[in-house]
C-alpha cells in the first residue's frame, strides 16, 4: 500500500525551490558583506596630505603609494620616554619621514614641519630636529644605559605595538608618527601623533624658545634657600642648568623631568655664591639663548 503525503508533489517542489533560493540569497548577502568589510579596511583609507609653502606642490599619498616610494619602508624597535616620565619600547613598521617629504618636493629653505592628527592633535619640529639630527634606538632605555644604540629613522608607522621590541608583534593601526631619541634620556613619546592625516611644511623661521625665568629673582639670598626655574611653556620644553659656570647642554642637570609629577621638579638649593645658567630646549623651535642668574649669600 502506498502512503499518501499530506502535500501535493507540486507544493513540495515549490517549497524546495524557495528553500534553494533563500540559501543562494543568504550566500550572496554574506559575500557582499564580506566584500564590503574588505573594502572598508582602514588600510585602504589611510592617506597623508603634505602641504604648505615649504613644499613645491601639495601631495596626497595613500598608504599603498607611500609603500611604493623608493627605499621608504623601515622597521625596527624604538625606544622612548614620555613626560611622566616612563621609558618604553615600540615595535614598528612604517615609512620614513624623509622619503615622504622628498616625494612631496620639500624645499631647501623649509624650516618647520608640523604633523597633524585627524583628532586635531599636532606637534611641530624644526627641520634640523626632524631630518638632520642623528636618532637612535636604545635597547637599555629602561635602565637609562646608552650602550648598544642603533640608528633609526623618524617614521609614519602603519604597524606597531606599544611595550614591545619584537617586530613580529607589530599590528596594523592608525598611522602614527614615531620620533626616535637623540639621547637615551630624551623625552619623545609626547610628540607621537596618532591618526596622521596632514604634514604642514613652512619656510617661516620658528624662532627660539624664550629664556627661562627664576623665582626669587637673582640677587641676595639667604643660605639654604631655594630657587625655582620657570617657563610659560614648561609642558613643552626641558630646562637644563649648571651651577659651576659652564655652559649647559642636554647632558647637564635636567630641572623639570616630569610634567605630571611636580615633586620631581626640584628647586635648586643655594648654599654659597652661585651662578645658575639655564638652557631651554623643545621640539618645534630652536634652543633658547643661555639665561644667567647670579645669587650672593646675604
Amino acid at each position: 500500500m502506498k502512503l499518501k503525503t499530506s502535500f501535493p508533489k507540486k507544493k513540495l517542489i515549490l517549497i524546495g525551490l524557495v528553500f534553494i533560493f533563500c540559501v543562494l540569497l543568504a550566500a550572496g548577502c554574506e559575500g557582499g558583506a564580506t566584500q564590503q568589510k574588505k573594502d572598508s579596511n582602514p588600510g585602504s583609507e589611510k592617506v597623508v596630505v603634505v602641504t604648505g609653502n615649504g613644499v613645491f606642490k601639495e601631495t596626497r599619498l595613500t598608504l599603498e603609494e607611500l609603500l611604493e616610494l623608493p627605499e621608504a619602508r623601515f622597521e625596527h624597535a624604538y625606544s622612548t620616554i614620555n613626560n611622566w616620565p616612563a621609558a618604553k619600547k615600540y615595535a614598528a613598521r612604517g615609512v620614513k619621514l624623509a622619503a615622504l617629504l622628498e616625494a612631496a618636493g620639500v624645499k631647501d629653505e623649509a624650516k618647520c614641519i608640523t604633523v597633524k592628527g585627524k583628532d586635531g592633535f599636532e606637534w611641530s619640529f624644526t627641520r634640523e630636529q626632524m631630518l638632520d639630527t642623528h636618532r637612535y634606538y636604545f635597547p637599555e632605555v629602561l635602565s637609562g644605559d646608552p650602550a648598544g644604540a642603533e640608528p633609526v629613522e623618524p617614521i609614519v608607522a602603519y604597524d606597531y605595538m606599544e611595550n614591545s621590541d619584537n617586530i613580529g608583534e607589530a599590528r596594523a593601526d592608525d598611522l602614527c608618527l614615531i620620533m626616535p631619541q637623540a639621547n637615551v634620556k630624551e623625552q619623545t613619546n609626547h610628540t607621537f601623533v596618532k591618526g596622521v592625516g596632514e604634514i604642514f611644511v613652512v619656510v617661516e623661521d620658528p624662532g627660539k624658545w624664550e629664556k627661562a625665568g627664576v623665582f626669587p629673582q637673582a640677587g641676595s639670598i639667604a643660605g639654604g634657600d631655594t630657587v625655582k626655574l620657570q617657563h610659560k611653556e614648561i609642558g613643552k620644553v626641558k630646562m637644563y642648568y649648571t651651577l659651576d659656570g659652564s655652559t649647559p647642554t642636554e647632558a647637564s642637570t635636567l630641572y623639570n623631568p616630569s610634567t605630571y609629577q611636580p615633586e620631581l621638579n626640584r628647586p635648586i638649593r643655594i648654599d654659597r655664591d652661585t651662578t645658575i645658567k639655564v638652557l631651554v630646549q623643545g621640539f618645534g623651535k630652536y634652543d633658547s639663548d643661555i639665561a644667567e642668574f647670579q645669587y650672593k649669600i646675604k
